[in-house]
């Protein structure tokens, strides 16, 4: 990756020109090292610049949209902020922080189910589509919604996808001791009454990649990192000292080999 992200202004950029707006509001949303990471494929691929046109999709309450429009992006959020994303609400509850994303930032939102209903977008109008950690919680096939995605993204433009990893090393450890590798009976039986939110699907690398050659997209990044891993439950037996140190040792040598980790990140470009 390139060595030019300056990490640093992104910080500035929300202590000085985002978080005064939110000191008031309730979630407090931060800048964290995963939404760093996402800015920085951004800047991989000359998207960060000010005019371009980014949409995200699942966007929830997610710092990073925000932060693309204080810089200058134009920025549409696509969700139906039912839940998911620092959100714990059921569809049509009115998100404080919205009107804020709204109103002060000028921030596009349309609280729509993606999956269900076209994007309300013009052909060929969108520099950039974004998805993190929301393909693992659609209940039905995307093809539709795959469909749209590639009829806004301009020419060239790109599509970035970011999941969990259904694989990860610590999975597939626990599926060899008979441990199941989805969401706990507890969340799905109590927890999904009446709607189920939680991951339904989670996918690989390979369907990422399937997903963009499906969709006329080439792949032009795969990246692999562990920002779930630091926060597992699955592992929260250990002592907070120990997940952390482990976390550590192990996300250098485990970003060699993404299909090992815990968050899985592919970028593609759509075809001229």
């Amino acid at each position: 990756m390139r060595s030019d992200f300056d990490a640093g202004h992104w910080r500035k950029l929300y202590e000085e020109k985002l978080k005064p707006l939110l000191l008031e509001r309730k979630p407090l949303i931060e800048l964290d090292a995963r939404n760093e990471f996402y800015l920085q494929l951004l800047h991989e691929h000359s998207l960060a610049q000010p005019g371009k046109h980014l949409v995200d999709l699942g966007a929830g309450l997610s710092v990073f949209g925000p932060l693309c429009r204080v810089s200058g992006l134009q920025v549409t959020l696509v969700d139906d902020f039912g839940g998911g994303g620092g959100i714990e609400l059921r569809p049509k509850t009115e998100v404080p922080l919205l009107s804020v994303f709204e109103k002060e930032l000028g921030i596009q939102i349309t609280r729509e189910n993606f999956l269900e209903r076209p994007l309300p977008l013009p052909d060929a109008s969108v520099d950039v589509v974004t998805c993190f950690h929301s393909l693992e919680h659609w209940h039905h096939s995307p093809r539709r919604l795959f469909q749209e995605v590639t009829r806004i993204i301009k020419p060239g433009g790109f599509l970035l996808l970011a999941t969990p990893n259904a694989v990860n090393i610590r999975k597939r450890i626990f599926v060899l001791l008979g441990r199941t590798n989805f969401p706990t009976l507890n969340e799905w039986y109590n927890d999904g009454d009446p709607i189920f939110r939680g991951h339904v699907r989670e996918p690989v690398i390979r369907d990422l990649h399937e997903l963009m050659a499906w969709n006329k997209f080439r792949v032009v990044g795969t990246y692999g990192r562990n920002f779930i891993g630091r926060q597992s439950q699955a592992l929260g037996f250990l002592p907070p000292f120990l997940l952390e140190a482990i976390a550590a040792g192990s996300d250098r040598l485990l970003r060699l080999r993404p299909t090992l980790c815990s968050d899985i990140h592919v970028m593609g470009q759509k075809k001229e």
